[in-house]
């Protein structure tokens, strides 16, 4: 069953379906009479007696509301508010507050504000920080309550029947809390301007590594950069990783620490048993050349950008490019479309999009596991959480009822499309959403299990940068492969150790 298309929820630039799915049909909650809308005496929804104002910081879903102005050059958004004035039709007594979307949701302020006892109410933030990296106690597990049933949802029995299996899994705390309900999906994938490859004779999107080299090699034949953006080794690193690891090992690494996903905790073991050790497995770097092939046939300058930090004001980027209909193809997340579509003077062309290719063939150690997905993943921007009283001197049980009715009531199928596809920049994921159209090929990626295999993205600051700008070097064609694996070994042998120490790992449970 699906809800329905974008274009049946859309209407101009806004999302108008809380129009078309009423509060009165999602689950009687409500009758509209001569005097508007009011809560049906049948209704089962809970009652609410605490009567205040709940202040939540949505990040980038931060609607266009009361005190809220529009960001320059951002969409407005509406659906976040619309639904907060439903709510208060059902409870006249709570009011949801937004909090400006430049409120400093930043890992030191959140740690600070909690120790002061002032987090807002309810939070977005990454289920990572609040699993692995936000001191315990600052927001509440929701999982017994995804366990009874969704008052808003007809029929609903557990609330966590609606939402997807693989992602609750891969956002638990290792003792098996859930902090936020992640309702998106960030996509990573190649984004192409349909226009160009057409002007270059290509009428299918590549299926395999071979194909996609092909095709740039067309494309620049016909005068046509082929792409443009930085070499992440972020993104890279965990499709080819997963891919020459293969599941078997991945599942292993994953099982170190008893936690969902890969852990920085499971890569450390991995590392020093030899796994992921460059100088022990040649698989850990032998997926490099083939960056460097195709990042032959990118614009060189957007090449060289730096990959730590800002780009220098003025300078080309992917995007730009890409907006501009300077070159065929970028590799970036599924906001690409609607920054085309958004950007001021942007080039008129219909964006497709295709998973990263079959890597068969690419090195002896490709293995057929199919790892285009694992490159994005939960980490976007329906991840909400309650602040619990240490962290949120204002919240107390009735406030947290509240808080927690809201979010149930944000946190139906209908409401989560509502939400995410206003946006545009990710998919919804509860069980019978449809994403808008530019994301549906991409959709797959949710339905399977995925492993964020990176080699280290949270050893240290500074040696995960030291060790992006070596991938860079060497996929530019700046310095060989040998000078590349020695100053990656280097990297990630000082990186791990760092990490061990600060983390107090025993190595020797392992």
């Amino acid at each position: 069953m699906t809800i329905g298309s974008d274009d049946d929820y859309r209407k101009g630039d806004r999302f108008v379906m809380y129009r078309k799915i009423t509060l009165a049909a999602a689950c009687c909650m409500v009758l509209a009479g001569a005097g508007g809308l009011v809560q049906a005496k049948t209704a089962k929804i809970p009652a609410i007696h605490w009567k205040g104002t709940i202040n939540f910081y949505a990040q980038s879903l931060t609607p266009v509301g009361p005190g809220i102005k529009q960001v320059s050059g951002e969409r407005p958004l509406h659906a976040l508010y619309d639904l907060s004035v439903q709510f208060n039709h059902l409870y006249p007594n709570v009011h949801i507050h937004f909090v400006n979307p430049a409120y400093n949701s930043s890992n030191q302020a959140v740690i600070a504000n909690a120790a002061a006892g002032t987090l807002k109410d309810m939070m977005w933030n990454q289920y990572e920080n609040y699993d692995f990296v936000f001191p315990q106690g600052i927001a509440y597990n929701l999982m017994p309550y995804f366990r009874q049933p969704n008052p808003y949802i007809p029929g609903n029995k557990h609330w966590i029947g609606v939402m997807n299996p693989s992602i609750v899994k891969e956002t638990l705390a290792p003792g098996g809390q859930a902090y936020v309900v992640d309702g998106d999906w960030l996509a990573v994938n190649f984004f192409y301007n349909k226009t160009l490859f057409k002007k270059a004779g290509i009428t299918t999107t590549p299926k395999t590594w071979a194909q996609l080299l092909q095709d740039c090699k067309r494309l620049k034949a016909h005068g046509i950069t082929p792409g443009a953006d930085r070499p992440s080794y972020d993104w890279w690193s965990r499709v080819f990783l997963g891919n020459y690891l293969g599941v078997p090992t991945l599942k292993k690494i994953s099982s170190f620490s008893k936690s969902p996903g890969i852990s920085e905790f499971d890569n450390a073991i991995a590392y020093y048993k030899g796994i992921i050790n460059p100088q022990k497995n040649p698989r850990i770097m032998a997926w490099w050349p083939a960056m460097r092939q195709l990042y032959h046939y990118w614009n060189p300058n957007t090449t060289a950008l730096p990959v730590n930090g800002s780009v220098p004001a003025g300078a080309p980027t992917g995007e730009s490019l890409f907006a501009a209909g300077k070159v065929a193809m970028v590799f970036q997340g599924s906001w690409t479309p609607n920054a085309v579509k958004y950007t001021k003077g942007h080039a008129k062309f219909a964006v497709g999009s295709f998973p990263v290719p079959s890597l068969t063939g690419t090195s002896k150690y490709a293995t057929k596991y199919n790892s285009s997905g694992d490159a994005g993943g939960p980490q976007a921007a329906f991840q909400f959480a309650i602040s619990t009283p240490q962290a949120d001197h204002a919240m107390n049980a009735g406030k947290f009822q509240a808080a927690l009715d809201f979010l149930r009531f944000i946190s139906t199928p209908q409401h989560d499309q509502m939400i995410v596809n206003e946006m545009g920049n990710m998919m919804p994921t509860f069980k019978g959403t449809t994403p808008i159209k530019a994301f549906r090929p991409l959709q797959t990626a949710m339905t399977k299990p995925w492993y964020q295999e990176d080699g280290g993205q949270y050893m240290t600051a500074e040696e995960y940068a030291t060790i992006r700008s070596i991938f860079a070097e060497y996929v530019g064609g700046h310095i060989s492969l040998k000078a590349a694996a020695s100053q990656y070994s280097k990297a990630v042998a000082t990186g791990f150790h760092q990490f061990v120490l600060a983390h107090h790992v025993n190595l020797a449970k392992y």
